[in-house]
């Protein structure tokens, strides 16, 4: 996912252009101006979306991959930001020393297997105001399944929206649009994720392995459909 901040503002392409390095909050954020301010959730045709036609033609290539081999093709370092994530012990904290940072209230992840998996620590991310971040980010291990991060985002603390290009949208969050998204290497490394918004918060659940089967992407659609705002 890829978060764009201007003057307070956010906006955010939902899926992530092969031309940009990868954007995940688990790194450092990039600000580059956006021609116009974004409210709300918005799905929006490639062809209309406000960036440069190189950026549309490296994901028109990135969509029509994803529907003829089921896989993006990756640069390693795009591939391995979990593993990179949990190799940071600096930046990783447990919740109740990032919790006094936030504005935002964290998912209520009980109800899923989130909720009985291994927290390696979290991440304040989003935008800052003077009420504290407007995103978190958990990094997980979850039996059987693997390194899964939960990206969030209060896209309405912080100011913004979000546009979902229409073309990409292949799954179904509780009623809301989603963007599944696996992404693979040369040397085979993988990572999957899924991206989709509710009427006040941005998500992406990633997994550092290729979800390629019907079963396997139920099984990480149901994850995802038990996270509540």
């Amino acid at each position: 996912m890829n978060i764009f901040k201007c003057i307070g503002k956010t906006f955010v392409l939902s899926i992530a252009l092969a031309a940009l390095p990868h954007q995940s909050a688990y790194s450092d954020p990039i600000n580059p101006v956006m021609p116009e301010e974004m409210q709300g959730v918005s799905v929006i045709p490639l062809d209309n979306h406000p960036v440069p036609d190189i950026l549309k033609d490296q994901a028109r290539v990135e969509i029509a991959q994803m529907k003829s081999q089921g896989y993006v093709d990756s640069d390693e370092s795009s591939v391995a930001y979990l593993e990179a994530a949990k190799s940071d012990k600096k930046r990783l904290k447990s919740m109740s020393e990032v919790a006094p940072s936030l504005k935002i209230l964290p998912a209520n992840i009980d109800n899923s297997n989130l909720g009985q998996a291994t927290l390696l620590g979290a991440i304040a991310s989003g935008g800052y105001t003077d009420e504290g971040w407007t995103g978190v980010n958990r990094l997980f291990v979850v039996p059987k399944l693997g390194l899964v991060g939960l990206e969030e985002v209060d896209y309405v603390a912080s100011g913004g929206g979000f546009a979902m290009i229409k073309e990409a949208i292949n799954q179904d969050v509780n009623g809301n649009p989603a963007i599944l998204r696996v992404k693979q290497s040369q040397s085979q490394k993988s990572l999957s994720e899924l991206t989709w918004a509710t009427d006040r918060k941005i998500y992406t659940l990633s997994v550092n392995r290729a979800l390629k089967t019907q079963q396997a992407i139920e099984e990480f659609l149901s994850l995802a459909r038990a996270i509540s705002d």
